[in-house]
């Protein structure tokens, strides 16, 4: 299954390298992540790419305990029209079940559970993670920090958990923990979450808007209606790109990649009106678009980074799909 997560949230990790004196441009250009999608409305990147950029900023950054500084770094436009209704949720019971709920806006993966217990007076956030060996010790807590801190916001007056579990080992500045969460922090536990006493979440909010989370609540709907859409076929495109390359990508293979056959998947493709073979030649042309107008990348590179054999063959495909020759179209741009 090809899972991805909105492109803009990592806005946040860009400042929490420049608060660590780190440049983010080679740090997002090592794992193969185009920084500019992370300024355009609804884009998306891979889990897999965003996995392998915490764990060069954990490589990079050497304070263990630089997820915290999520807290500090986040903005609700980060997170799409999930991240302001948030903001102006009931009570902090609202925001946790809202966060669980339409998730999905902003990843394809689940992110938490809710457990209450009331004979203990507790109300549990349990964070889930999409697999342990990608969600690193930096990416956990920051997680938790912007949770907490998204709280914090919305309750306008000291917060104190009950209790804060980590499932990673206690580092040299646990301190740090204490110090931010104000409460008891345990390490090497099983689960990661975050409890509190059932009449701090059941606190009515200054900040609730009924009105505004009717909105933002239908936002959410819309958004996570498009998802099976026009997203799908981003992530198709996106498939199809990051494979040109080895110059045989097939419709047998996407469909792999996404976790259904290739029968289901055409059927898919056509019930939206396009095709394979269309989605194939609509990222080779727009990709081509782009290398061909750097005047550094010769013409016979560019052909077969878009996974045609010969020179003469990508230029016959490229003058049917834009009426010019690679040449006239580089000299025009």
């Amino acid at each position: 299954m090809y899972l991805t997560k909105l492109a803009s949230i990592q806005l946040v990790l860009w400042r929490m390298l420049e608060k660590h004196n780190q440049d983010p441009a080679p740090v997002f250009k090592q794992v193969k992540l185009d920084a500019s999608l992370m300024h355009r409305p609804g884009e998306r990147y891979s889990l897999i790419k965003i996995a392998e950029l915490w764990k060069e900023m954990g490589r990079r950054i050497k304070d263990p305990c630089f997820g915290l500084t999520a807290a500090t770094c986040w903005h609700p436009s980060n997170f799409g029209s999930m991240g302001y209704a948030l903001l102006t949720s009931h009570s902090l019971r609202i925001t946790l079940e809202r966060l669980i709920r339409f998730h999905r806006v902003i990843s394809d993966v689940d992110f938490g559970e809710i457990r209450e217990d009331k004979k203990k007076n507790t109300f549990t956030f349990i964070l889930k993670t999409e697999n342990n060996d990608s969600y690193t010790r930096g990416r956990e807590d920051a997680a938790m920090a912007w949770i907490f801190s998204v709280l914090r916001v919305n309750y306008q007056k000291e917060l104190f958990p009950e209790l804060v579990c980590l499932t990673h080992p206690k580092p040299p500045c646990s301190g740090k923990y204490y110090e931010f969460f104000q409460s008891p922090v345990l390490f090497n536990e099983a689960e990661c979450k975050i409890t509190f006493t059932l009449d701090i979440v059941d606190t009515v909010l200054s900040s609730s808007n009924e009105e505004m989370t009717a909105f933002g609540d239908q936002a959410m709907n819309t958004y996570i209606n498009s998802l099976d859409t026009g997203t799908q076929i981003s992530h198709i495109k996106e498939i199809i790109a990051e494979n040109l390359p080895s110059g045989n990508v097939t419709v047998e293979q996407v469909a792999g990649t996404l976790g259904m056959n290739t029968r289901t998947l055409q059927r898919a493709l056509q019930e939206k009106g396009t095709s394979f073979i269309t989605l194939l030649n609509d990222t080779r042309m727009d990709i081509a678009k782009q290398f061909i107008q750097d005047k550094q990348m010769d013409l016979t590179e560019v052909a077969f980074l878009l996974g045609f054999a010969e020179l003469s063959t990508f230029s016959r495909s490229f003058k049917r799909w834009t009426g010019q020759s690679p040449l006239q179209y580089r000299k025009a741009a």
